[in-house]
């Protein structure tokens, strides 16, 4: 290979990829890791209960997911309000972004406390489908106060992840439809919270006027 086509050699700066990754708005990839991995792990789990696809979904199904949600709910809460602590990217909506943080975390503690245990997979999924929503909502309308030129993509995710949740639990859907319903609605709102870490990742707190989030 002659020295024109070889690849130019660049030294590792580790400055800048530690701004990169102070930057990057981590309690948004938080909870979309959260969305993908729910989403999937729902997926494979039996409606009815038994071994499902894979052997480390729970073997009483939906009850099982229900009962495992807190703690996930917890440590998805304390990871993202790391993020939203330690990251030097805006906030979303100001105060708004830690206080989600902290209500999901206090509705894993409830669910450990026993509260888990009250609910159905529906009501669940439910209002976990509606919280996720609203964050979504909030996070659209700081990339409309950002400037963001397609925020409304984000807007849209909001309206579909509602629309799924609230039409397959308010309808007392079956749970063999409950289950891929809810893995879809969080699937759904993955791809938001990615969508919106993208647009607000370099944004920092102090700014107020020039849009930081515009897209090609």
């Amino acid at each position: 290979m002659t020295e024109e086509y070889m690849p130019e050699y660049r030294e590792f700066d580790k400055q800048v990829f530690a701004g990169k990754l102070k930057g990057a708005k981590w309690s948004l990839i938080v909870m979309a890791i959260f969305c993908f991995a729910w989403a999937a792990y729902t997926f494979v789990t039996a409606p009815f209960g038994g071994a499902g696809v894979f052997m480390i979904t729970p073997e009483d199904g939906p009850a099982g997911l229900v009962a495992a949600l807190p703690l996930c709910l917890i440590a998805t809460g304390l990871l993202s309000f790391l993020g939203t602590a330690l990251s030097r990217t805006a906030w979303v909506l100001g105060w708004t972004e830690p206080i989600a943080n902290v209500v999901l975390i206090a509705a894993g503690l409830w669910g450990l406390w026993g509260g888990a245990s009250t609910l159905s997979f529906g009501v669940a999924y439910t209002a976990l489908g509606v919280y996720l929503a609203l964050y979504i909502a909030l996070v659209a309308l700081e990339l409309n106060r950002r400037g963001a030129e397609r925020w409304y993509m984000e807007l849209i995710v909001a309206v579909a992840v509602w629309a799924i949740t609230l039409i397959s639990g308010l309808n007392h859907a079956p749970v063999n439809e409950l289950v891929p319903a809810a893995s879809l609605a969080l699937f759904i709102a993955a791809w938001g919270f990615v969508y919106g870490a993208v647009l607000l990742a370099g944004t920092k707190q102090e700014e107020t006027e020039a849009p930081a989030a515009v897209t090609a």
